[in-house]
């Protein structure tokens, strides 16, 4: 989970050369129980607080058309409430530069973008509420932390990461086991990137040295993967933890291939034998990129990028798909 690894990444010892790795984050913990029910229900209405949203595109004619409306509107229903948490949401966009990128426990809602503008940017507390609404990713982990509910009180905690405008590009998935840095790959595998090929010793070894500096020492488990960043500046990032197993994505990586990494004799960083430096890729950690155009692998979240009932619109065509386009224009839901 987030909080579990954040705080001992969030300051570096002063005897480093950086004083910070990772992106600045505000953690809202114990959500209430209501709220982790009002996520769980079916549709999406936001709290009368929070009703302001970025995806709805303003208009000339109204003042109110990015406020996130319903066909419901006009019938009695209860209220939805959060002020404490909508206040939470907004002193934290303020005090993070004015965008956020939500997620849960583990998950962000990137199956969600779709209702958002195509990104997990947010800017009001009501583009917070929408993507989690309407996340399936964001609904396994409260499934999964449903169970540990105490009192009015559960597992569950938001976090709210500073809105960064990485380059996919330069994100990279690394693999440790036994404390060892065995393989490391492209993150986003959808797509060739001729700078990234021809780079990638460099950009090894930027991570291998980054792995050696700042996460060995900070870390306490033995076998898991962390997402990086290299910038502009060459500095790498920390971006997440994740479990060494099969339930996270290996990527370029099958997880036979990994586990037959895992068992192999590791060369440590820098320290090359003569007659392997040539054969870099044979050596830990194995580093791993699209190759050509050719190479590149499905999106897992080509299926998420519209809702169903769209799909099935667009496949009917007719009236019924330019009247839903029309009030896509300007949404009333």
């Amino acid at each position: 989970q987030f909080k579990s690894w954040f705080e001992n990444f969030r300051r570096v010892p002063a005897s480093k050369s950086r004083s910070n790795i990772t992106i600045k984050s505000r953690i809202i913990e114990k959500l209430s129980k209501e709220f982790s029910e009002y996520l769980k229900s079916d549709g999406v209405r936001l709290p009368k607080e929070a009703t302001k949203v970025s995806s709805c595109a303003p208009s000339a004619n109204t003042e109110s058309d990015d406020e996130w409306g319903s066909d419901e509107d006009d019938v009695e229903q209860d209220e939805i409430s959060f002020p404490e948490m909508t206040q939470s949401i907004e002193t934290a966009i303020h005090e993070l530069g004015g965008s956020v990128i939500p997620k849960l426990n583990w998950s962000s809602p990137k199956d969600a973008t779709w209702i958002n503008g195509g990104t997990l940017k947010c800017q009001y507390p009501g583009d917070v509420y929408l993507l989690l609404k309407s996340s399936d990713f964001v609904m396994h982990d409260l499934l999964t932390i449903g169970k540990n509910q105490e009192n009015n009180v559960s597992d569950c905690h938001l976090v709210l990461r500073k809105w960064c405008n990485l380059h996919a590009s330069m994100e990279f998935r690394c693999f440790v086991y036994n404390t060892n840095l065995v393989a490391i790959c492209q993150r986003n595998h959808t797509q060739h990137y001729k700078h990234v090929v021809r780079d990638r010793m460099l950009f090894r070894s930027q991570i291998m040295d980054f792995f050696d500096d700042y996460i060995t020492e900070n870390f306490r488990l033995e076998n898991y993967i962390f997402d990086v960043y290299i910038d502009k500046q060459e500095r790498v990032w920390l971006i997440d933890f994740n479990v060494w197993g099969r339930q996270t994505d290996g990527l370029l990586f099958e997880w036979d291939e990994l586990d037959q990494l895992a068992g192999l004799p590791i060369v440590e960083s820098g320290v090359s034998p003569p007659e392997m430096l040539g054969d870099l890729d044979n050596a830990h950690p194995v580093i791993r990129v699209v190759e050509t155009e050719n190479a590149i692998r499905h999106d897992p979240l080509a299926s998420y990028r519209a809702p169903t009932d769209a799909v099935d619109l667009a496949t009917v065509g007719g009236a019924e798909f330019e009247e839903f386009m029309k009030l896509c224009e300007n949404p009333k839901f």
